[in-house]
């Protein structure tokens, strides 16, 4: 009878800890992602993270992007029925020689994840004194899940 007992607790264990992992995040698929544009310089000078879904807010966006300019170059084109925008921008660094790329994204049930990759220059690199703003832009399928950000930095050892 005893046996029985241990028996049925432990069981009951199991299944609770398999239905409650169930409402975990759960399988977690590559989202495939198309850079639009990337680059060292832009007038925005904090570090910003954007979701964009829909074409007031890409408007507004190459609008902050190139606020510095008087000729605004034309923004490629996004089909905000079937796409969304992620962005990262880095905010202003003192020198060249930094660089942001989004490396992947992935998606579960509840948000995106998204691979982000700073790299900087070492000290033993020969780099410009123009202050550099990098910043990268990817076109992924549309989705209306919240992304969360997940950095690497490398630093570049010069030779």
């Amino acid at each position: 009878m005893r046996l029985s007992k241990v028996i049925y607790l432990i069981l009951s264990a199991v299944v609770i800890t398999l239905v409650s992992c169930s409402g975990m995040d759960g399988e977690i698929k590559k989202v495939p992602a198309e850079m639009i544009l990337s680059g060292t310089f832009c007038a925005i000078d904090t570090k910003r993270e954007e979701v964009i879904n829909n074409k007031d807010e890409y408007d507004k966006l190459m609008k902050d992007v190139y606020a510095n300019l008087d000729q605004v170059p034309k923004t490629p084109f996004v089909n905000f029925e079937k796409n969304t925008l992620v962005a990262v921008f880095t905010g202003a660094r003192n020198s060249g020689g930094y660089m942001v790329n989004i490396d992947s994204i992935t998606e579960g049930s509840k948000n995106l994840t998204v691979f982000v990759t700073e790299t900087k220059p070492g000290k033993s690199c020969v780099v410009t004194d123009a202050i550099t703003k990098p910043f990268v832009i990817v076109k992924i399928p549309k989705t209306d899940k919240k992304p969360v950000y997940k950095y690497n930095e490398i630093v570049n050892e010069c030779q």
